[in-house]
């Protein structure tokens, strides 16, 4: 028995086509959304986020990163703004003008 993830009815759900990535569809017939039975995350891998960030500091540009790796920039920029040690483009290390 299927049972729809977001309404709740049982056997109501029936084959709506693939995903992008190969995976069966469903839609309901009482509420009329799609889903997918186990779908996976969409997030970027915690080693592929780590040779970005790694990228970054041997100072890749931000436009560069989005050529060569097809992140974008916003989603960069929102990691080094989460990453402790990293500082972001223009960010201010606190040396300037330290030491007299």
């Amino acid at each position: 028995m299927e049972t729809c993830v977001h309404c709740g009815q049982v056997d109501q759900l029936y084959q709506n086509g693939r995903t992008e990535n190969g995976k069966q569809r469903y839609r309901c017939r009482a509420c009329g959304r799609n889903s997918r039975p186990e779908p996976g995350s969409s997030a970027y891998q915690a080693m592929r986020k780590a040779q970005i960030l790694r990228a970054y500091d041997e100072r890749t540009s931000l436009r560069g990163l989005t050529r060569i790796f097809g992140v974008s920039r916003q989603t960069v920029t929102a990691w080094l703004k989460k990453s402790p040690g990293v500082v972001p483009a223009g960010g201010d290390t606190g040396l300037a003008g330290a030491g007299g």
